[in-house]
C-alpha cells in the first residue's frame, strides 16, 4: 500500500501543479530518489518506485528532517536565484508505518520538526496502517515512567510529535484525505501570506 500511496501522491501533486516534487526513501539511511529539478514523469515514477526496498531495520527521523531541510533550503536559493524570485510555500509529506519515530528521543524528534515548521515547511505524516485493523498504530502504548517506580501506559499517538498526520488504511480514501491536508496547506499559506 506504501508504493501506491506514494504514487497516487507524487500523480496528484503532479496534476494540481503544486510545483517541484522530490522523492527520498528513509530508514537508517536517508537517500534521495528523485530531485528537484527533474520533472516527475511515469517514467521517473517507475524508476524510483523500484528504488524502494522496506528493507531497513531502524527509523532515523531526525536525519530525514535535517536532510529535508537542506535539500528545501537549496530548492529555495535556486528559486531565488531564478529570473523571478517569490516566496516559497514548502509541503513535506511523509509517508510511513508511523511506528518507532521517536527512538532516536523524543525530544530531538519533537525539535526537529519544529525546526522544520520554523522555516516554513508543512509537514503531512501519513501513517499507512493496516488495513485489517490487526495490530493498529492506534493500539499501541508506550511506558511512561513516573517518580517512585510507577509505569503509566498511554497511546502512541496521544505523543506523535507531528502535529498534521492522517491514518490510512484504504487507499482509495488517500485522495479525498489529501485533498483536505493539501486545502489546509494551502489556507496556511494564504493566510501567512497577508
Amino acid at each position: 500500500m506504501a508504493f501506491s500511496a506514494v504514487a497516487v501522491v507524487a500523480k496528484a501533486l503532479t496534476l494540481l501543479e503544486a510545483g517541484q516534487l522530490s522523492v527520498l526513501s528513509f530508514g537508517e539511511e536517508v537517500k534521495l530518489l528523485h530531485p528537484f529539478e527533474e520533472p516527475f514523469t511515469d517514467v521517473s515514477g517507475s524508476r524510483l518506485l523500484q528504488q524502494f526496498t522496506f528493507a531497513q531495520r531502524r527509523t532515523r527521523i531526525v536525519q530525514l528532517m535535517e536532510q529535508t531541510c537542506s535539500i528545501f533550503n537549496h530548492a529555495k536559493r535556486m528559486q531565488a536565484n531564478s529570473s523571478a524570485p517569490v516566496e516559497t510555500a514548502q509541503l513535506l509529506i511523509i509517508i510511513s508505518d508511523g511506528r518507532a519515530v521517536c527512538h532516536e528521543g523524543s525530544d530531538k524528534v519533537k525539535t526537529a520538526v519544529r525546526r522544520a515548521r520554523e522555516q516554513n515547511i508543512f509537514i503531512v505524516f501519513v501513517i499507512v496502517d493496516n488495513p485489517e485493523n490487526k495490530h493498529s498504530i492506534l493500539d499501541i502504548q508506550q511506558p511512561i515512567f513516573e517518580a517512585g517506580n510507577k509505569v503509566q501506559f498511554v497511546k502512541y499517538m496521544d505523543n506523535f510529535p507531528f502535529p498534521f498526520y492522517l491514518i490510512l488504511r484504504d487507499l482509495s480514501s488517500l485522495p479525498s484525505v489529501l485533498s483536505d491536508a493539501l486545502r489546509q496547506w494551502f489556507e496556511l499559506v494564504t493566510s501567512s501570506n497577508r
